[in-house]
């Protein structure tokens, strides 16, 4: 609460009082009774002595009201002030709490930064290490990074036409994109960089599946299908979906590190994958 609301309602009140006493004091009034204070009546009858007597008994009782009100104006500044102190210290501490929070959240992103700015060059110095230039390295993380926003805005675009998504749409696949614009030779640099898998183990000969009369065996290697270099399971589906059916393909694969062919119908192989490793 304002101390001068307070002041200017407190002075109204002790006006209102004073003016009351002024008016009683000059209306006519009937005489003074015993036992009654002198200050409530006023009798222009009464002897001289008398009336100041009131007179002064008013002036005493209106001097006690002032004080009274004057205490309680006191008291109540002291209140305010009271308040208005913890309320400066609330507002202190949010203040701080909220300074700390901003430092806090300030020192949590310079940290992501400086993560996301050595594994950035992490990643730069193992596309060094596996032949490609500074510029080149750097251009690859770079068109990394847009081909995976292109494949979100494709995935959206799609959803949001209702047209029939196509998990082989090479839009919707940053690796495919990515090879297609470094060829098949850099593609694989990248691959090796990063330690990920360029050929697809054979885990699992399925039975009676093109793969066993075909006399592929658990541990063999899959480099290719009907003339395209095979990197991963995802290569390997999408080659085999392709095509008009009732056709013959060639698969390329290596056993024990010895390159081999083999002639089966186009379409799945029937096996699933293993963890890379050839069988020995």
């Amino acid at each position: 609460m304002n101390k001068g609301v307070v002041a200017i309602t407190i002075s109204l009140v002790a006006g209102l009082a004073v003016a009351a006493y002024v008016l009683t004091a000059g209306a006519p009034q009937p005489g003074i009774a015993a036992g009654e204070s002198p200050a409530t009546y006023f009798d222009q009858s009464a002897a001289i002595e008398d009336r100041i007597r009131a007179l002064e008994a008013a002036v005493a009782e209106e001097r006690n009201a002032r004080q009274l009100l004057e205490d309680e104006l006191q008291i109540l500044y002291a209140e305010i002030d009271q308040l208005n102190g913890e309320r400066d210290a609330v507002r202190a501490r949010d203040e701080q709490l909220l300074a700390a929070n901003r430092a806090d959240n300030s020192r949590v992103q310079e940290t992501q930064q400086q993560r996301a700015e050595r594994a950035s060059q992490r990643q730069v110095t193992r596309l060094i290490n596996a032949g490609f230039t500074p510029e080149r390295a750097e251009w690859i993380l770079r068109r990394e990074s847009e081909l995976q926003m292109e494949s979100l805005q494709a995935r959206y675009d799609s959803r949001q036409s209702g047209e029939p998504f196509n998990p082989f749409d090479p839009r919707l696949n940053p690796n495919t994109a990515l090879r297609a614009e470094l060829g098949d030779a850099q593609f694989e640099q990248y691959l090796v960089a990063n330690g990920r898998q360029t050929v697809v183990a054979v885990g699992t000969v399925f039975e009676s599946s093109p793969a066993q009369r075909a006399g592929l065996q658990a541990g063999d290697q899959v480099t290719g299908y009907d003339g395209t270099r095979i990197f991963d399971v995802s290569d390997l589906n999408r080659q085999s979906m392709m095509g008009e059916p009732g056709g013959s393909v060639v698969v390329d694969f290596t056993r024990d590190g010895i390159p081999m062919q083999v002639v089966m119908p186009r379409g799945p192989l029937g096996v699933s994958a293993g963890r890379g490793r050839p069988r020995r």
